[in-house]
């Protein structure tokens, strides 16, 4: 199989975990759009670690926020679907709709005041959905990716 470098690579030499792990070191390394080059199962993993390490570093992000294209997000909400996280999945949703919505919200108000209102409102909204997210809980969405990847290296 080939890797994100285009080097051949078995993956029967590692479990999830350490495929994850590997990913995690490595997906920055090379050209985004090799991601979308690769088998299905690593770009669903190369997704949710993309979107973990944003939401790490900049907090819990939606298209908005300029990190992801709409587009992209729903890759990442299809990834977790995917690995069987429907709950994380559906909060990501959500958050998607609500960026959406508040996006045209923003969009159509022509006073400075009135805009920072309505982000306002769509900040607290998505801080609510925030909290019952994998990185606020104590779910172990870890735990399903690897299982993912691991039936997928079989």
């Amino acid at each position: 199989m080939k890797w994100i470098d285009e080097s051949e690579i078995d993956l029967r030499q590692f479990s999830g975990e350490e495929l994850c792990e590997k990913l995690a070191l490595e997906m920055y390394e090379s050209d985004h759009e090799k991601w979308f080059e690769c088998e299905s199962f690593i770009q669903n993993a190369l997704f949710i670690l993309d979107f973990d390490t944003v939401s790490n570093m900049e907090g819990f992000s939606t298209p908005f926020d300029g990190y992801f294209s709409s587009d992209y997000y729903e890759k990442i909400i299809n990834a977790f679907r995917a690995i069987g996280d429907k709950h994380d999945a559906d909060i990501l949703s959500e958050a998607l709709r609500l960026d959406a919505h508040y996006t045209k919200r923003i969009e159509s108000i022509s006073d400075d005041a009135g805009s920072e209102a309505v982000h306002d409102e769509f900040c607290d909204k998505i801080d609510e959905l925030e909290k019952g997210f994998y990185l606020n809980t104590d779910f172990d969405m870890w735990s399903l990716l690897y299982g993912y990847l691991e039936e997928n290296i079989r």
